[in-house]
């Protein structure tokens, strides 16, 4: 009898670990699907047919799998809706993703997405019932506190009419509010924007004095440390082509000129379509004082500032094309794995089951036995790891303490930004599993930071001095190679604030109209801390 229930227990302990396996590999947990939504907000901008491969493999439903993120969800599917130019489904998704953030009181991703169908109701249906939206946004903005998601509605229809040519409505609406934009002094760009667009606005109307006069007042932000000097030299540059362009309409050639050359001077900090609107008006000023060798040399120079464009386009989309078939190779192989787990899960459930039905019928007595041994000894086992676990709080936290701290004295010490990178993800790691025990009486992880690199710190100040100290808390972060959820945690805060966050430094430091992200800038910039290989 004995041998015959030591080798039962045997094969039944076997078979046991094989189904924890199967089933570890092939089930699921809400943590995983919140997984797949992170990575599909990671890719929604620049590759929505990954980010929309993310989303497939979130199963239905939704309440249960990702329960309290269905808002940001359908936001999500709508930004992959305007990417692949899907109106249909686009509104469809947006109205879905407010309907679910009302309930989970998200209401910056309604207020997001109320602004996005303002946008395209207004841009391409052209119908004015888009600004139940607009009012829409403003009031979940409200409720959520949002400021700069405010200050963003309130200039939303003056930047509307500027797109519809409508430059003395513009005006009225931006001067309605020109002093709130004036009076936000942690970011200086809302004034800066509304006195960019007044002054657009008059040039186009001809009316010079008034232009010049906002204009003045523009110049005068050069001061200002929350503006970037990027930031204003961009702004500088498109006027300074308005003014030529306003003279040029004048006949005055010579004050064309002028403007041309002052636009010149910040041909660096040029948009794309600055520069086409430079070159573009030096072609018709040599044209109309009739330089025909000069128009022509300027006429090479826009062809060929063109075909640039269209070579960076192709290389950015073969760069993207690799980057999916990728990952489109990596979901290929999970699909495979899912599939050997299922069959190795119905074989081990079948033997399972066999061994269960042999021993219930012929050996009820043992199995009792089975059974009340392997509940004491789990209960023993309870027993023992929680009065260890006890033990280790009790006497092993001073200790622990003491570790930390010396390991980030090391880390300090490390001249390898690399290493370092990597010596100090692990560590936040390992505060972050232990936080329970660590962190305690307010005390958090940022205070140490500044232990860590204070050479990026520095530096970051000395280059962005708009960005205040939790932004540049940030940038570090995401240099030192964390993802959102990961910072998000360390903050205690949600996702969806580090996703806003990311975009207005983005927007602080100009990065739109690069073609890079904000990690790829931070890793260019400071491509100097790292140590040279030997």
């Amino acid at each position: 009898m004995k041998t015959f229930t030591s080798h039962f227990l045997q094969l039944l302990l076997v078979g046991v670990c094989f189904y924890t396996v199967a089933s570890y590999g092939q089930k699921k947990t809400p943590t995983d699907y919140l997984r797949y939504l992170d990575s599909a907000e990671v890719y929604v901008l620049e590759r929505p047919e990954l980010a929309e491969r993310y989303l497939d493999s979130i199963p239905e439903p939704l309440q249960t799998n990702i329960e309290g993120h269905i808002a940001c969800y359908y936001r999500a599917k709508g930004l992959i809706n305007g990417k692949k130019n899907e109106l249909a489904q686009l509104y469809q998704n947006y109205l879905l993703a407010i309907k679910h953030a009302e309930t989970e009181e998200n209401y910056d991703v309604a207020g997001m997405a109320s602004l996005e169908l303002f946008y395209n109701i207004y841009i391409v249906k052209e119908d004015s019932t888009a600004f139940k939206y607009l009012e829409d946004a403003k009031t979940y903005y409200t409720k959520g506190n949002n400021a700069h998601g405010l200050v963003e509605v309130m200039q939303m229809p003056a930047y509307m009419a500027l797109y519809n040519k409508e430059y003395a409505k513009s005006n009225k609406l931006i001067l309605e509010h020109l002093d709130e934009y004036k009076s936000i002094k942690d970011d200086g760009y809302y004034y800066l924007y509304a006195l960019f667009m007044l002054t657009a606005n008059y040039a186009l109307l001809d009316d010079l004095d008034k232009a010049h006069y906002y204009f003045s007042q523009l110049k005068a932000l050069k001061s200002d440390s929350t503006i970037p000097t990027s930031l204003l030299d961009l702004h500088m540059a498109t006027l300074s082509i308005d003014f030529g362009l306003a003279h040029f309409r004048k006949a005055h050639m010579d004050s064309t000129l002028v403007y041309l050359q002052k636009a010149g001077e910040y041909r660096q900090a040029m948009s794309k379509s600055d520069i086409r609107n430079y070159f573009g008006l030096y072609v018709d000023y040599y044209d109309a004082t009739d330089n025909l060798e000069s128009k022509i040399a300027y006429v090479d120079s826009l062809r060929h500032f063109e075909e640039l464009l269209l070579n960076k386009n192709i290389d950015a989309s073969l760069h993207i094309n690799k980057a999916l078939i990728r990952s489109e190779s990596q979901l290929l192989r999970e699909t495979k794995k899912k599939q050997l787990n299922r069959v190795l899960l119905a074989v081990l459930s079948c033997v399972l089951l066999g061994l269960a039905i042999y021993f219930i019928v012929y050996r009820k007595r043992i199995k009792q036995m089975v059974l009340e041994f392997t509940n004491r000894k789990k209960e023993f086992s309870y027993l023992k790891s929680n009065h260890e676990k006890l033990k280790a709080k009790m006497y092993g936290l001073e200790e622990y303490i003491s570790d930390i701290k010396k390991e980030i004295k090391l880390i300090s010490n490390n001249d390898d930004i690399e290493a370092q990178r990597q010596q100090i993800k692990e560590l936040y790691k390992n505060i972050h599993l232990n936080s329970s025990t660590l962190i305690t009486k307010g005390k958090s992880h940022l205070e140490l930071i500044s232990d860590l690199n204070v050479e990026f710190f520095t530096k970051m100040e000395a280059l962005y001095p708009q960005l205040n100290h939790s932004e540049v808390i940030l940038c570090y972060y995401l240099f030192t190679g964390f993802k959102n959820k990961e910072i998000a945690a360390f903050l205690n805060v949600s996702s969806r604030s580090i996703e806003s966050k990311r975009y207005r430094i983005s927007k602080k430091m100009n990065l739109q109209e690069e073609s890079v992200t904000l990690i790829e800038h931070l890793n260019l910039v400071f491509k100097d801390l790292k140590k040279p290989e030997n």
